[in-house]
């Protein structure tokens, strides 16, 4: 898909207000789908890295993923994974790829009210094949929300998993955010309602800004860009719904057993 289809395609869906606050309604209704779309996160992977697929195909059976028997810091880290589109420019989509159960490749949430600080808290993960050194890798970023008085709830900031550590961005810190429908291709905006947020190119680790060093080899810190992108709000699965908790996964946990509610020792 190019980025003037993946624009219109955009007009036709209702954007969210900036700074929006959302009813606890919509974290109760429905599972909770309609929280998770109200922060959906628009994913970036660079060229060359392993790049997204679904962890299941939608009719209950596990991706299988490939092994990676030695260490890949330059050549064929994308081998075994869905073949890349044409590139055709920062932000060419990511989408309709061939031997993938699905259109748009999903991310998968969860969502959950936190007793211990009063907030909920929406998980959004993405699965790889394979990442530089393993089988399987899920990668994920969790928005915390907050309560603002008369049921109205406000996105507080994001954990980021990055690759065994864990990354923290409070909302008005996240570099470019966007409302939905009229400026998700325009960069700079903060305090909107959707994070832009990036996989890093060897071990798909989830930040909030582009890193331009290392394209080539394995030095610290990892390659980010704004090569290939796609929304999450396209297709939103719910781990509850299509992940079994009893699938292993390697190295990578199992998003059906994690506990969105720990901080992971961070202040979040």
């Amino acid at each position: 898909m190019t980025l003037k289809s993946f624009s219109v395609l955009l007009l036709g869906l209702g954007a969210v207000l900036a700074d929006n606050a959302i009813d606890v309604s919509l974290f109760t209704a429905n599972n909770g789908i309609a929280a998770a779309q109200a922060a959906a996160p628009l994913w970036y992977m660079a060229s060359g890295s392993c790049m997204a697929s679904a962890a299941e195909d939608g009719q209950g059976h596990q991706t299988n993923g490939v092994d990676v028997p030695v260490v890949i810091c330059t050549d064929h880290q994308a081998d075994g994974c869905p073949q890349q589109p044409n590139w055709q420019g920062p932000n060419t989509g990511y989408y309709n790829l061939p031997g993938e159960p699905f259109g748009n490749v999903p991310t998968y949430w969860k969502v959950a009210h936190c007793p211990s600080d009063n907030s909920w808290r929406v998980f959004y993960g993405v699965y790889f094949k394979h990442d530089m050194s393993h089988k399987s890798d899920w990668e994920w970023a969790i928005v915390k929300f907050t309560d603002q008085g008369n049921n109205k709830w406000t996105r507080y900031g994001l954990l980021m998993e990055t690759d065994g550590s864990y990354g923290v961005g409070y909302w008005g810190n996240i570099p470019n955010t966007f409302d939905g429908t009229s400026d998700w291709d325009s960069d700079g905006n903060k305090n909107r309602d959707h994070p832009k947020l990036f996989f890093s190119k060897r071990h798909h680790s989830v930040h909030y800004d582009p890193e331009g060093r290392n394209k080539n080899g394995c030095s610290e810190p990892d390659y980010r860009a704004n090569d290939y992108q796609f929304w999450s709000y396209w297709n939103l699965r719910r781990v509850e719904d299509t992940i079994d908790g009893s699938w292993t996964y390697g190295r990578a946990t199992n998003p059906r057993n994690l506990d969105i509610c720990d901080n992971r020792g961070k202040d979040f």
